[in-house]
């Protein structure tokens, strides 16, 4: 799932990045806003994408693929899609009336 990018990939995001860039320099600008921030500013940016993403993989990611494993175990069971009825009442919400 998380394979690493072949060189090819690479080149072509480059080759991507700089012909958007040159077309698009205003974009371009606006879109490198972090190297405008300052040492202290840079390092804060750093480490909230770093929270973010340690958050993210560590909590959110794994939530929902229990909540995937989860309905699919309800699908096996009922031999069926379960409708959104049974899945508020499989993982014990309202149905939403």
């Amino acid at each position: 799932m998380n394979e690493p990018h072949t060189i090819r990939e690479h080149l072509a995001g480059a080759a991507a990045y700089v012909v958007l860039a040159t077309a698009l320099p205003r974009l371009a600008y606006r879109l490198r806003w972090p190297t405008r921030l300052g040492p202290r500013g840079l390092v804060a940016y750093i480490a909230g994408v770093t929270l973010f993403h340690f958050g993210l993989g560590h909590y959110v990611l794994p939530r929902i693929k229990r909540i995937v494993d989860e309905c699919d175990r309800l699908t096996k069971r009922l031999g069926r899609e379960p409708t959104d009825d049974e899945l508020a009442d499989h993982f014990g919400y309202g149905s939403g009336d």
